[in-house]
């Protein structure tokens, strides 16, 4: 048979062995490849599984899948993760777990030498129970081979990575390479994951700080879109962070409408010139703004800008009353010297009337006229000393208080002036009105500044007559006494009427109004634990009521 002499030729010349060998060693050579596949996949299959926004519980199932994956390559026992964490060594993850090893279980220098000895060189160590190294842990958990990979990443260690075995088993070294390449994918994991932490602390440290901040800040794009708020900028604005973020800046938090507003925009200049800039804004509802805008930049490259706003609407309420204060302690300077100047010739022109009337029978026509020139004198002598009271503001001194007979010096003060514009003042005072506890100056003020916005409010070409009324009162539902300067002026227009009592807003122009009287008037009402409430139609004249809470409870 032709076959029969090719192999017994083959098996002669020994062709035939050099082929047996030949295949025996190509069929380990591809063992050994798929083993290395089957390595390279599974270090594969963990580099793309591991992701920093995995929890940290996730690193149980790796565990178990290397355990599960590893036993295709070489028998395993145990597999377990430790972490080193403030110089000490913990199991952190462990497969399969028992009463020698689970999870927080601390390892001490002495119970695991070679565990410590491992973190401590940061070098790969086989133990071999054979070998005779001591190790109390690593026997107690039954092992007789294991292989300590640290996990090392940029000179840092973070724990170890332990492959136990109960049987005597040795491991090439593309066995340890596998191990330790599995150990520095963990390692990677653990770095990224501090990392992530790491910015995730300095990210909530920030939004902290930005949130504990009492002032508004929004950063916004180069297209004046919000990016981002604190929780100040969320009250100041009334919406939710959802209803906020993508919304233009004007839209949400400076309320003017206008196109050249948001063609003009301060923020815009920010961004065209990249410096910082600084206005203040005065919203339609009254509120003032001290605006700051930072352009913002990101490795030279423009980002927005952050907008920082403060509320200065009661510092400015502040001021004002601090303005006023002053000009009432320059005002009472010049009625002490007014008076001082004043009182001197007065008191003659009193004295001597009064002698020459004394002298002159009331038929004689000389009689008026002296009676004229004394009324006037003693008028004028009131006008001072009440100029000088009115000045003389003590400091919320709060006594008991008759509003009606506020009002009277009030009137003394401002009436003769109001009447010589041919307005008519009527007064309906209630004697039954409960005593307040105030100070009589500071509501003199009040009622001044009242009745002169109404002596204001008459139009001069309307030849109709032209009344103020001054009311005084208990309002029996409120449970307050009440002080109520109306007028049949022009009264109020309904789009202002929201805005009359902030400072600095006046719909009299520069030359007659500076906008303080009505917020000051309000200020010095709430510090009595009052309020004013304004009633107005245009065309029909407005009712100023002040309320005020009655030191004690009316007989009624």
């Amino acid at each position: 048979m032709p076959e029969h002499k090719i192999q017994l030729i083959e098996k002669l010349t020994g062709v035939y062995t050099s082929k047996r060998s030949y295949y025996a060693e190509l069929k380990d050579k591809i063992a050994e490849l798929s083993k290395r596949n089957f390595q390279l996949e599974i270090i594969n299959e963990l580099a793309q599984e591991f992701n920093i926004s995995l929890p940290k519980e996730y690193l149980n199932k790796t565990v178990k899948k290397i355990y599960e994956r590893v036993q295709d390559i070489f028998y395993v026992k145990q597999v377990a993760i430790l972490t080193l964490r403030e110089q000490k060594l913990r199991v952190s993850y462990c497969y399969p777990a028992d009463e020698s090893c689970y999870k927080g279980i601390e390892i001490t220098s002495e119970e695991g030498k070679e565990l410590w000895k491992a973190v401590a060189n940061c070098q790969q160590i086989v133990w071999n129970k054979e070998m005779g190294v001591e190790d109390n842990f690593l026997s107690r958990l039954g092992l007789e081979v294991a292989v300590l990979n640290p996990l090392v990443t940029q000179n840092k260690i973070y724990g170890l990575f332990m492959v136990g075995s109960d049987r005597d088993t040795s491991y090439d070294p593309m066995d340890m390479t596998f191990l330790q390449q599995l150990a520095n994918q963990i390692a990677i994991y653990f770095q990224d994951g501090a990392l992530f932490a790491e910015v995730n602390r300095a990210k909530s440290e920030w939004e902290a700080t930005v949130k504990a901040v009492r002032d508004v800040i929004v950063v916004i794009d180069r297209k004046l879109r919000v990016l981002r708020v604190n929780q100040a900028a969320l009250q100041f604005c009334g919406l939710s962070e959802p209803e906020v973020i993508g919304r233009k800046y004007c839209d949400a938090f400076c309320s003017l409408s206008d196109s050249q507003c948001h063609e003009d925009c301060v923020f815009y200049e920010a961004l065209r010139t990249g410096n910082s800039i600084n206005t203040q804004r005065r919203l339609d509802d009254g509120r003032v703004l001290e605006m700051y805008g930072y352009p913002a930049t990101q490795e030279n490259r423009e980002m927005g800008v952050v907008v920082y706003l403060i509320d200065i609407t009661e510092r400015l309420k502040m001021q004002v009353q601090l303005l006023q204060a002053a000009r009432l302690a320059a005002l009472g300077e010049m009625a002490a010297g007014v008076a001082h100047e004043l009182n001197t010739p007065l008191a003659v022109i009193i004295g001597d009337a009064q002698l020459l009337i004394r002298n002159t029978p009331k038929d004689d026509h000389r009689y008026k006229i002296l009676d004229d020139i004394k009324t006037c004198g003693l008028r004028c002598k009131r006008i001072v000393r009440g100029l000088l009271t009115f000045s003389r503001q003590e400091q919320y001194v709060f006594q008991p208080v008759c509003l009606n007979e506020v009002v009277r010096e009030a009137l003394k003060l401002v009436s003769y002036s109001i009447e010589t514009e041919n307005i008519k003042i009527q007064r309906e005072l209630d004697d039954q009105i409960p005593i307040v506890g105030g100070n009589s100056q500071q509501l003199e003020q009040v009622i001044v500044n009242l009745l002169l916005n109404a002596r204001q409010s008459f139009d001069e070409g309307n030849d109709s007559e032209h009344i103020i009324t001054v009311e005084t009162g208990f309002d029996q539902e409120r449970k307050q006494v009440f002080i109520k300067i109306s007028d049949n002026g022009q009264g109020i227009p309904q789009e202002i009427l929201t805005k009359i009592f902030d400072p600095f807003f006046t719909s009299k122009g520069s030359s007659k109004g500076t906008g303080l009287g009505l917020s000051v008037s309000l200020g010095i009402v709430q510090k009595h634990g009052g309020t004013i409430v304004v009633e107005s139609e245009s065309g029909k004249g407005a009712f100023f009521t002040v309320y005020l809470p009655p030191s004690h409870e009316p007989e009624i």
